[in-house]
């Protein structure tokens, strides 16, 4: 029977090809190299992407305790809109299109007649575009209107964008649409707030209470 022979290990060869049998400073001396090697070769692009992150991050300006308030001409209220902080942020060195600000917990009243009732919209968060002109709202958005004919109306949804100068919102997630007698649910949504008018896009159901 032949027996099988294993070669010899110089331990004077391990300790060559071994790094964890390296002395200490020379172990040092190699992660240095490494880091510095990765901090020097890194790209860019990566680098610039950081920096505009951390731009978005810091507001270029904010504001408390905010209320604002538009009038139409004959001097009637539009609408108002109250928010404990507003933050302003400049994605760029300059102003640009892509600069944005977010609003706290934002309160919109919405009137076209000041004899009808008129819209409350809350959310937890607001988004306001550069172009001024629509509001994102995000979680746990609620617009209600109570009359004394109709009782309230609610309707709630998780992502809203509103047009307050022309008091129209819309949205493409699923919304619950609530009554004194009626409940009914959809997904997407437009609705004129103007002249009254909601519609609900898909997926309609709903259930009534004589």
């Amino acid at each position: 029977m032949s027996k099988l022979s294993v070669p010899k290990i110089n331990s004077t060869n391990l300790e060559r090809i071994n790094p964890l049998l390296l002395p200490l400073p020379w172990l040092v001396v190699v992660v240095l190299v490494i880091a510095f090697v990765t901090m020097k070769y890194s790209s860019p692009e990566d680098k610039t992407a950081e920096q505009q992150e951390a731009a978005k991050i810091f507001p270029h300006t904010y504001l408390t305790e905010v209320e604002i308030r538009q009038f139409d001409q004959d001097g009637s209220l539009h609408y108002q809109m109250k928010s404990p902080l507003i933050r302003s942020f400049q994605v760029k060195e300059n102003p640009s299109a892509e600069d944005y600000s977010l609003f706290q917990t934002p309160v919109f009243i919405l009137v076209n007649d000041p004899q009808k009732p008129g819209w409350f919209v809350t959310a937890q968060e607001g988004r306001l575009d550069s172009e001024n002109v629509w509001f994102t709202l995000t979680q746990d958005v609620l617009a209600r209107q109570t009359s004394e004919k109709h009782g309230e109306t609610t309707l709630s949804t998780t992502d809203l964008r509103l047009n307050t100068q022309d008091q129209f919102a819309e949205t493409s997630k699923a919304v619950t649409m609530r009554a004194a007698k009626s409940e009914i649910t959809g997904v997407g949504m437009r609705a004129d707030m103007k002249r009254e008018h909601i519609e609900l896009l898909s997926n309609v159901k709903g259930t009534y209470e004589p």
